[in-house]
């Protein structure tokens, strides 16, 4: 322990004023003829002043031995949750290095860890090892070490713990440099993978046109598997098939070495609409790893047949905007002279083409995605009962159908009782006529269905439609048939069953939809409105969304879960998400829905599970438990006692990829660092440690002391100043 004097606060006039004192004391005990007493006690009287006014500290400083600063980065990425080769992971297998050699580094080294992955988080020391742990996102080097250089204290050396399996982009060498001290790279985990075929790397489509070809390839890493076969193999989901999956392409191919990587590469066709799932699935002979992936399958164009009874402003304005999108491939046909107009001449002498019947319903009609029928009369051309069978199954398919009023449409031209019928979303009437001329407004039903709710808001939405020109006749129907969504009514007028008479009805039929318009006069919505912002733009909009929902681009599914990506990070509990509307398509109220949700884990063993609600129409599910593969969600649903939907979701969970130790990245960190590359498993704190400068001797301010401030070291003065006048005065001097 020693002492020493600081500068106090006193600053510069402090310091003046003191040098003053102590000059005018020293000048005046110079020429003063008072005797030494008195001169010893201005002496002291002008000493304490000056150190008053200076405010000198003590400080009370201790010399100690003090140990180089060691930080420890720790890798706390996804990938440190793999198998370290010597039983746990490779997090678990670095904290217990740590542990077991924590009393020599702490005897040798100020120690602090920070957890590094895509960021830094300082964990403290390394007492406080019990409280970490790998976390599910990838380590990204350059961004987490350059967060790591933001502390205050710059360390003696660093050591960077890390199965060097790192991702991201950036400039890892400056990185390293902001750290300003060398960094040693130690690495933990196997150095080869073990025994058996893995994929490392799989490119897919993002998406794949219909009957297209499209490419997959993956990256196959072979261990140990010397002159033995691996069969790589493509498999496409088929429910009809064996476990599911139909075999698409296959490669065989014998191993040369214990440690090869080769390429698989399948050039296969997409077959269906939507998310199309595939499985490859590597067989080396001992065991089978397998990856599965969606590629979303769309039409190159969407091919559309609009068949009109007659012609129309109805069918000239929709024929143009059709015509006007590039992803659509019209075809379109009028009728200009019905079988009972009389013509003087022969088919072959008239300019007209004959109505090419048997093409349409019968040769052709698989080709098209969409049919559109507007007011065309079957009984006028009598197609027989298998022309509207074929159309009924084309739509149970996965057509989509469109039917437009007129005089000329519905019950009036032979669809009442016909196969057709059935597909349809309302009952046709019995009465004639079934067609009614006159003026109207449509009432949606809901101002939030997505066919109504044209604009960003749903305010913007009543307003367009409120002020749209009314339109010009309707059907009339008997009923509206269960599951079909009435989207519009006509406000005045009721079914034969007493409930709202649809104008706009939308249906589900097997794997296709169907929309009903009663009135051919939509058309007038183009004209009519194009004094007003919002209505003018009601009629692109609007068919747009229609032929969006018949080409399956718009879900109008009441039950739905929400996207899920391919792949779930590895992370517990798992949770799903689940919205239920209400028939406005509002959020359906919690007291009037019985939710059902059936997991199914890779076991392929169903159990229900709960949900429950996080917001008004949505329900989080959450899984605990599970288990690697592909998993399903099933979720049913019933709205007042009424059967409301179903949705599925499927997943796919995935432990961590054990990726081998990347040596090669530890040792260019290392050298980038200014340090040296070890094996963890191989090597001992005491190597590492003798690495760092041994501790230095360092002084340490323990305690300073401030008596001049105090009050009481006035009083001092004051008593001196008070002394040395009375003593004064008492000798007779002035």
């Amino acid at each position: 322990m020693n002492l020493s004097l600081e500068a106090g606060g006193a600053g510069g006039w402090g310091a003046g004023a003191g040098l003053v004192v102590a000059a005018a004391a020293w000048l005046h005990s110079w020429r003063s003829p008072a005797g030494r007493g008195l001169l010893a006690l201005r002496v002291l009287a002008a000493a304490a002043l000056t150190l008053a006014l200076l405010r000198p500290v003590i400080a009370l400083n201790e010399t100690r031995l003090c140990k180089p600063r060691l930080l420890v980065l720790l890798d706390a990425g996804v990938s440190m949750r793999g198998a370290s080769g010597r039983g746990g992971t490779r997090f678990e297998a670095a904290l217990r290095w740590l542990e077991q050699a924590r009393a020599e580094i702490e005897s040798r080294a100020d120690v602090s860890v920070v957890l590094v992955s895509d960021r830094a988080r300082l964990l403290g020391g390394l007492e406080r090892l019990n409280q970490a742990e790998a976390g599910i996102m990838p380590f990204l080097a350059s961004e987490a070490l350059l967060d790591a250089s933001s502390g205050a204290t710059a360390p003696t050396r660093i050591w960077l713990v890390s199965d060097g399996v790192a991702q991201g982009g950036g400039d890892l060498g400056r990185a390293l440099s902001r750290l300003e001290a060398p960094v040693d790279a130690l690495g933990v985990g196997p150095s080869r993978r073990e025994r058996g075929a893995v994929f490392t790397d799989l490119k897919t489509p993002d998406f794949a046109f219909l009957h297209g070809r499209m490419s997959v390839t993956a990256e196959v890493s072979a261990t140990s598997l010397a002159g033995r076969r691996v069969s790589v193999t493509l498999s496409r989901a088929d429910e009809a098939a064996p476990g599911g999956w139909r075999e698409a392409a296959r490669e065989d191919r014998v191993v040369a070495s214990d440690a090869e990587t080769f390429v698989s590469s399948f050039t296969v066709a997409a077959q269906r609409l939507g998310a199309e799932r595939w499985r490859l699935e590597a067989r080396d002979g001992v065991r089978a790893r397998a990856r599965e992936f969606r590629v979303e399958v769309v039409r190159q164009k969407y091919r559309i047949m609009y068949l009109a009874g007659r012609p129309s402003a109805e069918y000239s304005f929709l024929r143009e905007f059709l015509k006007s999108d590039p992803n659509h491939d019209l075809v379109s046909f009028v009728i200009l002279r019905n079988p009972e107009n009389p013509a003087a001449a022969s088919d072959r002498e008239l300019s007209l083409i004959p109505f090419p019947t048997d093409d349409i319903f019968a040769r052709t009609l698989p080709q098209f995605d969409l049919f559109i029928l507007e007011n065309f009369s079957a009984a006028r051309f009598a197609l027989p009962p298998a022309y509207l069978e074929n159309l009924r199954r084309f739509v149970q398919a996965g057509g989509a159908l469109l039917i437009k009023g007129g005089e000329n449409a519905f019950a009036a031209g032979g669809y009442k009782g016909s196969p057709l019928e059935d597909a349809l979303p309302v009952v046709l009437s019995g009465h004639s006529p079934d067609f009614m001329s006159g003026l109207f407004a449509p009432k949606p039903a809901s101002f939030e269905h997505p066919l109504v709710r044209l604009f960003e808001t749903t305010d913007e939405s009543k307003r367009a439609w409120e002020a749209l020109p009314p339109l010009d006749g309707w059907g009339r129907f008997a009923s509206v048939r269960a599951g079909a969504q009435v989207v519009a009514s006509q406000p005045e007028q009721t079914a034969e069953d007493g409930r709202p008479l649809p104008v706009i009805a939308v249906r589900s039929y097997g794997r296709g939809k169907v929309m009903l318009i009663s009135t051919d006069s939509t058309w007038r919505w183009k004209l009519g409105a194009a004094g007003d912002r919002l209505a003018s733009g009601v009629y692109e909009r609007f068919w747009t969304r229609a032929v969006q929902y018949l080409t399956g681009t718009l879900d109008l599914s009441k039950v739905k879960f929400a996207p899920l990506a391919d792949r779930i990070p590895p992370r517990e509990p798992f949770t799903a998400s689940l919205r239920v509307f209400d028939e406005d398509f509002s959020p359906a109220k919690s007291g009037e829905v019985r939710l059902t949700l059936v997991w199914t884990p890779p076991d392929g063993k169903p159990r229900e599970v709960a949900a429950r609600e996080t917001a008004p129409g949505v329900y989080a599910v959450e899984l605990t438990g599970l288990a690697a593969g592909a998993h399903r969600l099933h979720a049913a649903a019933r709205v007042r006692g009424r059967a409301w939907g179903e949705d599925d979701a499927r997943f796919l969970w995935e432990p961590v990829a054990d990726a081998p130790m990347d040596r090669a990245w530890l040792e260019k960190a290392a050298e980038l660092g200014g340090g040296a590359s070890f094996d963890l498993a191989r090597t001992s704190a005491r190597e590492l440690l003798d690495r760092l400068p041994a501790a230095r001797p360092e002084t340490e301010t323990v305690r300073r002391l401030r008596p001049f401030s105090s009050p009481s070291w006035l009083a001092l003065c004051g008593l001196l100043l008070l002394a040395e006048w009375a003593w004064r005065r008492k000798r007779g001097h002035a």
